[in-house]
């Protein structure tokens, strides 16, 4: 009997035997599964991949179909065939892959002859991820108060919770920043306040959800204005022109 390569580890199989393996990956990554068998020595072989045990022949729930030269059909965009084909490389790739994705999957490469065929199967584990870090951004700087905003990021498969800002003095460390915790996560939008005039400030913001905490944003540099005579005069101005005569 043949022995043919099925894992990256290099464990061969026998053929007509059912090989297993088992991958864990997050939310939104692409994944490969693995499934080879010898083309040198067989030839271009067809083969498919399907969701679920492995039946008597041919491939439950199909997901993808080759005919050893190229794929004749497939359920999805997602699913590719991104190997030699024609050195026996039919492992599955998955392109961003979900919660849904998780499961038993089966390789089958039909091999002439009775009960031949080269089989294996891989469950397949998708967990939530860390959400991705936002890019933050100024929106608005005054006297004692500074306004930012940000666009969501991908929650990495389960919802935001949360999102923490630190804000330090320019010239400080990070430990000796002041955590607001915005609980609101549809907020992207917050302001900051009763800050020190003409004074420059670093800001950062942490994305949270069921798994944790993303990576630390951009950070951002910005200095308050000044609590000069023309703003007060401003002011004078504006309750003056109010003032009934």
């Amino acid at each position: 009997l043949n022995e043919y390569s099925l894992l990256p580890t290099g464990l061969s199989a026998f053929s007509g035997c059912v090989s297993t393996d088992g991958i864990i990956t997050t939310v939104g990554s692409d994944v490969t599964l693995i499934c080879n068998y010898d083309a040198q020595y067989y030839g271009r072989l067809s083969s498919c991949w399907g969701r679920g045990d492995i039946p008597n022949s041919g491939c439950a729930n199909e997901v993808i179909k080759s005919d050893g030269t190229a794929v004749t059909s497939r359920l999805s965009e997602r699913y590719l065939l991104l190997g030699n084909l024609g050195e026996g490389d039919v492992s599955l790739t998955i392109r961003q892959v979900e919660e849904g994705d998780s499961g038993k999957y089966g390789c089958r490469v039909e091999i002439p002859g009775w009960f031949n065929d080269h089989k294996h199967e891989v469950t397949l584990t998708v967990v939530a991820a860390r959400p991705n870090p936002v890019r933050v951004e100024t929106r608005e700087v005054k006297e004692r108060t500074i306004t930012v905003r940000w666009t969501p990021a991908f929650d990495g498969g389960s919802p935001i919770t949360s999102y923490k800002i630190d804000l330090k003095n320019k010239q400080a460390s990070w430990d000796t920043a002041v955590r607001t915790v915005v609980s609101n996560p549809e907020l992207t939008q917050v302001t900051l306040v009763d800050l020190r005039p003409a004074k420059t400030y670093n800001l950062r913001v942490f994305v949270v959800n069921s798994v944790g905490m993303s990576e630390a944003s951009n950070v951002l540099t910005v200095t308050t204005k000044e609590a000069g005579r023309g703003n007060n005069y401003n002011y004078c101005i504006l309750v003056l022109v109010g003032w009934p005569l």
